[in-house]
Protein backbone atom coordinates (compact mmCIF):
# COMPACT_ATOMS: atom_id res chain seq x y z
CA UNK A 1 0.00 0.00 0.00
CA UNK A 2 1.46 3.57 -0.73
CA UNK A 3 1.36 6.33 1.91
CA UNK A 4 2.72 9.47 2.02
CA UNK A 5 3.94 11.51 4.80
CA UNK A 6 3.84 15.10 4.44
CA UNK A 7 5.59 17.50 6.64
CA UNK A 8 8.54 16.22 8.58
CA UNK A 9 9.12 17.57 11.49
CA UNK A 10 10.19 16.34 14.61
CA UNK A 11 6.64 14.07 15.04
CA UNK A 12 7.31 12.81 12.22
CA UNK A 13 11.01 11.77 12.45
CA UNK A 14 11.06 10.51 15.87
CA UNK A 15 7.07 9.59 16.02
CA UNK A 16 5.96 8.18 13.03
CA UNK A 17 8.58 7.42 10.58
CA UNK A 18 10.74 4.90 12.92
CA UNK A 19 6.94 3.30 13.27
CA UNK A 20 5.99 2.94 9.74
CA UNK A 21 9.55 2.35 7.67
CA UNK A 22 9.55 -0.96 10.30
CA UNK A 23 6.48 -2.02 8.44
CA UNK A 24 6.23 -4.74 5.61
CA UNK A 25 4.02 -4.22 2.62
CA UNK A 26 4.12 -0.30 2.83
CA UNK A 27 5.84 1.98 0.08
CA UNK A 28 6.78 5.27 1.50
CA UNK A 29 6.59 8.81 -0.20
CA UNK A 30 7.57 11.72 2.08
CA UNK A 31 6.66 15.25 1.11
CA UNK A 32 8.56 18.32 1.79
CA UNK A 33 9.48 21.62 0.12
CA UNK A 34 12.83 20.80 2.40
CA UNK A 35 14.78 19.09 -0.32
CA UNK A 36 18.29 18.74 1.89
CA UNK A 37 16.49 17.33 4.48
CA UNK A 38 15.00 14.47 2.29
CA UNK A 39 17.54 13.67 1.54
CA UNK A 40 19.23 12.88 4.74
CA UNK A 41 15.89 10.86 5.25
CA UNK A 42 16.84 8.67 2.15
CA UNK A 43 20.04 7.93 3.55
CA UNK A 44 18.50 6.78 7.23
CA UNK A 45 15.93 4.71 5.72
CA UNK A 46 16.18 2.48 2.32
CA UNK A 47 13.27 1.99 0.15
CA UNK A 48 11.13 5.61 0.99
CA UNK A 49 10.78 8.05 -2.21
CA UNK A 50 10.04 11.43 -1.94
CA UNK A 51 8.23 14.16 -3.30
CA UNK A 52 8.22 17.86 -2.89
CA UNK A 53 4.63 19.02 -3.21
CA UNK A 54 1.07 17.67 -2.40
CA UNK A 55 0.20 17.97 -5.76
CA UNK A 56 2.97 15.65 -6.82
CA UNK A 57 2.35 13.01 -4.03
CA UNK A 58 -1.57 12.93 -4.60
CA UNK A 59 -0.55 12.12 -8.29
CA UNK A 60 1.62 9.25 -7.48
CA UNK A 61 -1.39 7.21 -5.93
CA UNK A 62 -1.51 7.32 -2.43
CA UNK A 63 -4.30 5.37 -0.85
CA UNK A 64 -3.87 7.47 2.50
CA UNK A 65 -1.43 10.06 4.20
CA UNK A 66 -0.20 11.51 7.19
CA UNK A 67 -0.24 14.85 7.62
CA UNK A 68 2.65 16.42 10.21
CA UNK A 69 2.52 20.03 8.85
CA UNK A 70 2.40 23.09 10.92
CA UNK A 71 -1.34 23.47 12.23
CA UNK A 72 -1.90 26.65 9.99
CA UNK A 73 -1.76 24.43 6.66
CA UNK A 74 -3.27 21.58 7.96
CA UNK A 75 -6.76 22.82 6.17
CA UNK A 76 -5.30 23.42 2.92
CA UNK A 77 -3.79 20.34 2.53
CA UNK A 78 -6.91 18.19 4.18
CA UNK A 79 -9.17 19.37 1.98
CA UNK A 80 -6.98 19.09 -1.15
CA UNK A 81 -6.94 15.41 0.11
CA UNK A 82 -9.85 14.35 0.61
CA UNK A 83 -11.08 16.33 -2.53
CA UNK A 84 -8.91 13.28 -4.44
CA UNK A 85 -10.43 10.26 -2.82
CA UNK A 86 -7.50 9.77 -0.28
CA UNK A 87 -7.80 8.87 3.67
CA UNK A 88 -6.33 11.23 5.91
CA UNK A 89 -4.31 11.03 9.39
CA UNK A 90 -3.54 14.61 10.27
CA UNK A 91 -1.48 15.53 13.85
CA UNK A 92 -4.15 17.97 16.45
CA UNK A 93 -5.72 19.82 15.95
CA UNK A 94 -6.90 19.85 12.62
CA UNK A 95 -7.32 23.77 12.28
CA UNK A 96 -7.18 26.80 15.11
CA UNK A 97 -11.11 27.25 13.37
CA UNK A 98 -13.10 25.32 14.20
CA UNK A 99 -15.75 26.08 11.32
CA UNK A 100 -12.72 24.82 9.36
CA UNK A 101 -12.67 21.56 10.86
CA UNK A 102 -16.66 20.77 11.21
CA UNK A 103 -15.76 21.28 7.04
CA UNK A 104 -13.14 18.93 6.60
CA UNK A 105 -15.81 16.59 8.95
CA UNK A 106 -18.65 16.95 6.27
CA UNK A 107 -16.17 16.56 3.27
CA UNK A 108 -14.89 13.08 4.97
CA UNK A 109 -18.74 12.00 5.02
CA UNK A 110 -19.61 13.15 1.80
CA UNK A 111 -16.60 11.55 0.26
CA UNK A 112 -16.60 8.45 2.15
CA UNK A 113 -13.31 8.44 3.83
CA UNK A 114 -11.25 8.90 6.73
CA UNK A 115 -10.24 11.52 8.88
CA UNK A 116 -8.66 10.58 11.39
CA UNK A 117 -6.96 12.47 14.05
CA UNK A 118 -3.71 11.53 16.26
CA UNK A 119 -5.17 11.42 19.59
CA UNK A 120 -1.97 8.91 20.29
CA UNK A 121 -2.62 9.06 24.34
CA UNK A 122 -6.41 7.03 23.50
CA UNK A 123 -3.86 4.23 22.55
CA UNK A 124 -1.22 4.20 25.06
CA UNK A 125 -1.28 1.03 27.33
CA UNK A 126 -2.24 2.33 30.34
CA UNK A 127 -4.88 4.63 29.13
CA UNK A 128 -6.78 1.90 27.02
CA UNK A 129 -6.26 -0.71 29.98
CA UNK A 130 -8.96 1.57 32.11
CA UNK A 131 -11.63 2.01 29.37
CA UNK A 132 -11.63 -2.24 30.34
CA UNK A 133 -12.23 -1.06 34.31
CA UNK A 134 -16.27 0.31 35.39
CA UNK A 135 -16.90 3.86 34.38
CA UNK A 136 -15.50 5.98 36.81
CA UNK A 137 -16.97 8.79 39.02
CA UNK A 138 -13.97 10.77 38.87
CA UNK A 139 -10.71 11.30 36.68
CA UNK A 140 -8.52 14.02 37.50
CA UNK A 141 -5.90 14.67 34.23
CA UNK A 142 -2.92 16.84 35.03
CA UNK A 143 -0.59 18.24 32.05
CA UNK A 144 2.50 20.36 33.50
CA UNK A 145 4.84 22.13 31.76
CA UNK A 146 7.64 24.63 32.57
CA UNK A 147 7.79 28.42 31.74
CA UNK A 148 5.47 27.92 28.45
CA UNK A 149 2.80 30.42 28.38
CA UNK A 150 0.97 31.06 24.86
CA UNK A 151 -1.51 32.84 22.96
CA UNK A 152 -4.95 31.06 24.31
CA UNK A 153 -6.38 29.59 21.54
CA UNK A 154 -2.87 28.19 20.52
CA UNK A 155 -2.55 27.29 24.07
CA UNK A 156 -5.96 25.08 24.31
CA UNK A 157 -5.89 23.67 20.48
CA UNK A 158 -1.91 23.19 20.29
CA UNK A 159 -1.34 21.53 24.51
CA UNK A 160 -4.40 21.34 26.47
CA UNK A 161 -6.61 19.75 23.94
CA UNK A 162 -4.69 16.17 24.75
CA UNK A 163 -5.83 16.33 28.35
CA UNK A 164 -9.97 17.43 27.06
CA UNK A 165 -9.47 14.43 24.83
CA UNK A 166 -8.10 12.43 27.51
CA UNK A 167 -10.75 12.65 29.72
CA UNK A 168 -13.42 12.79 27.42
CA UNK A 169 -12.27 9.80 26.42
CA UNK A 170 -12.04 8.48 29.61
CA UNK A 171 -15.07 9.26 31.10
CA UNK A 172 -16.79 7.57 28.48
CA UNK A 173 -20.10 9.27 28.26
CA UNK A 174 -21.60 12.37 26.54
CA UNK A 175 -20.68 16.24 28.22
CA UNK A 176 -23.56 17.74 30.32
CA UNK A 177 -22.23 20.78 31.59
CA UNK A 178 -18.23 22.81 31.97
CA UNK A 179 -16.49 25.06 33.78
CA UNK A 180 -13.29 26.37 33.21
CA UNK A 181 -11.01 29.07 35.00
CA UNK A 182 -7.66 30.24 33.72
CA UNK A 183 -4.69 32.85 34.37
CA UNK A 184 -4.20 35.47 31.77
CA UNK A 185 -1.89 38.04 31.76
CA UNK A 186 -1.24 40.26 28.80
CA UNK A 187 -3.20 37.96 26.58
CA UNK A 188 -0.91 35.11 27.52
CA UNK A 189 -2.52 32.02 29.07
CA UNK A 190 -0.22 30.56 32.32
CA UNK A 191 -2.64 28.68 33.38
CA UNK A 192 -6.02 26.18 32.76
CA UNK A 193 -8.48 24.29 35.01
CA UNK A 194 -11.74 22.57 32.89
CA UNK A 195 -14.28 20.80 35.16
CA UNK A 196 -16.55 18.85 33.10
CA UNK A 197 -19.67 16.60 34.27
CA UNK A 198 -21.68 13.87 32.99
CA UNK A 199 -24.53 11.99 33.77
CA UNK A 200 -22.59 9.18 35.54
CA UNK A 201 -19.44 11.01 36.10
CA UNK A 202 -16.69 13.67 36.90
CA UNK A 203 -13.92 14.76 35.47
CA UNK A 204 -11.18 17.69 36.27
CA UNK A 205 -8.51 18.80 33.53
CA UNK A 206 -5.24 21.06 34.21
CA UNK A 207 -2.95 22.41 32.85
CA UNK A 208 0.08 24.75 34.51
CA UNK A 209 2.67 25.95 32.06
CA UNK A 210 4.24 28.21 34.98
CA UNK A 211 5.00 24.54 36.46
CA UNK A 212 8.52 23.82 38.36
CA UNK A 213 7.97 20.47 36.62
CA UNK A 214 7.03 18.77 33.04
CA UNK A 215 4.74 16.20 33.96
CA UNK A 216 1.15 14.34 33.25
CA UNK A 217 -0.67 12.43 35.89
CA UNK A 218 -4.08 10.51 35.75
CA UNK A 219 -5.97 9.80 38.22
CA UNK A 220 -8.65 7.37 37.41
CA UNK A 221 -11.19 6.22 40.30
CA UNK A 222 -14.10 3.77 39.39
CA UNK A 223 -16.07 1.69 42.15
CA UNK A 224 -13.63 -0.38 43.46
CA UNK A 225 -10.49 0.65 42.49
CA UNK A 226 -8.47 3.73 42.25
CA UNK A 227 -5.44 3.87 39.17
CA UNK A 228 -2.88 6.64 39.15
CA UNK A 229 -0.51 7.29 35.32
CA UNK A 230 2.56 9.16 35.78
CA UNK A 231 4.29 10.22 32.56
CA UNK A 232 2.28 7.50 30.96
CA UNK A 233 4.94 5.26 32.07
CA UNK A 234 4.37 4.11 35.55
CA UNK A 235 0.77 2.88 37.14
CA UNK A 236 -0.08 2.35 40.70
CA UNK A 237 -3.31 0.30 41.50
CA UNK A 238 -5.52 0.99 44.84
CA UNK A 239 -7.70 -2.25 45.24
CA UNK A 240 -9.17 -3.86 48.44
CA UNK A 241 -7.14 -1.39 50.69
CA UNK A 242 -4.07 -2.43 49.08
CA UNK A 243 -1.30 -0.62 46.91
CA UNK A 244 0.34 -2.21 43.67
CA UNK A 245 3.40 -0.48 41.84
CA UNK A 246 3.91 -1.33 37.90
CA UNK A 247 5.85 -0.15 35.43
CA UNK A 248 7.33 -0.68 31.38
CA UNK A 249 10.51 -2.68 31.52
CA UNK A 250 13.46 -1.66 29.96
CA UNK A 251 12.75 -3.06 26.23
CA UNK A 252 9.15 -1.69 25.93
CA UNK A 253 9.48 0.68 23.38
CA UNK A 254 8.83 4.81 24.20
CA UNK A 255 6.34 5.07 21.23
CA UNK A 256 5.27 1.74 22.47
CA UNK A 257 4.35 3.59 26.21
CA UNK A 258 2.44 6.79 24.72
CA UNK A 259 0.45 5.15 21.72
CA UNK A 260 2.27 5.61 18.55
CA UNK A 261 2.32 2.59 17.61
CA UNK A 262 -0.89 1.23 18.01
CA UNK A 263 -2.74 4.25 16.63
CA UNK A 264 -0.74 4.42 13.37
CA UNK A 265 -1.04 0.15 12.99
CA UNK A 266 -5.24 1.05 13.49
CA UNK A 267 -5.65 3.85 10.94
CA UNK A 268 -3.09 1.56 8.53
CA UNK A 269 -6.01 -1.60 9.08
CA UNK A 270 -8.92 0.78 9.08
CA UNK A 271 -7.75 2.03 5.75
CA UNK A 272 -6.99 -1.37 4.47
CA UNK A 273 -10.21 -3.39 6.14
CA UNK A 274 -12.99 -0.64 6.33
CA UNK A 275 -11.78 2.05 3.57
CA UNK A 276 -14.64 3.98 4.41
CA UNK A 277 -15.50 7.07 6.32
CA UNK A 278 -16.03 5.85 10.05
CA UNK A 279 -18.64 7.65 12.60
CA UNK A 280 -16.16 6.83 15.48
CA UNK A 281 -14.00 9.20 13.95
CA UNK A 282 -16.74 12.10 14.81
CA UNK A 283 -16.24 12.03 18.35
CA UNK A 284 -12.74 14.03 17.70
CA UNK A 285 -14.87 16.71 16.43
CA UNK A 286 -16.42 16.62 19.94
CA UNK A 287 -13.56 17.24 21.59
CA UNK A 288 -12.37 20.23 19.36
CA UNK A 289 -16.08 22.08 19.62
CA UNK A 290 -15.51 22.07 23.57
CA UNK A 291 -11.96 23.30 23.31
CA UNK A 292 -13.78 26.25 20.83
CA UNK A 293 -15.69 26.76 23.73
CA UNK A 294 -12.88 27.01 26.05
CA UNK A 295 -11.28 29.48 24.37
CA UNK A 296 -14.22 31.55 24.25
CA UNK A 297 -14.76 31.59 27.76
CA UNK A 298 -11.28 32.45 28.22
CA UNK A 299 -10.95 35.58 25.78
CA UNK A 300 -14.11 36.98 28.22
CA UNK A 301 -12.77 40.19 28.82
Amino acid sequence: MRIGIIGIGDIAKKAYLPVMTRKKNLEIILCSRNEELLKDLMNSYRGIHYVTSVKTLIESGVKAAFIHAATSAHYGICKELLDNGIHVYVDKPISYKIEETRELYELAKKNNLILRVGFNRRKAPLIADMKKLKKPDVVIYQKNRVDLPADIREYIYDDFIHVVDSIRYLLGEDIENFLVKGKVVNNLLYSVTLQVISRNGTAIGIMNRESGKTEERIEFICPGEKRIVEDLNNLTVYKDGIEIRQKFGDWEPVLYRRGFEQITDTFLEDVTEQDRFLEKDEDSLKTHELCELIVEQLSVK
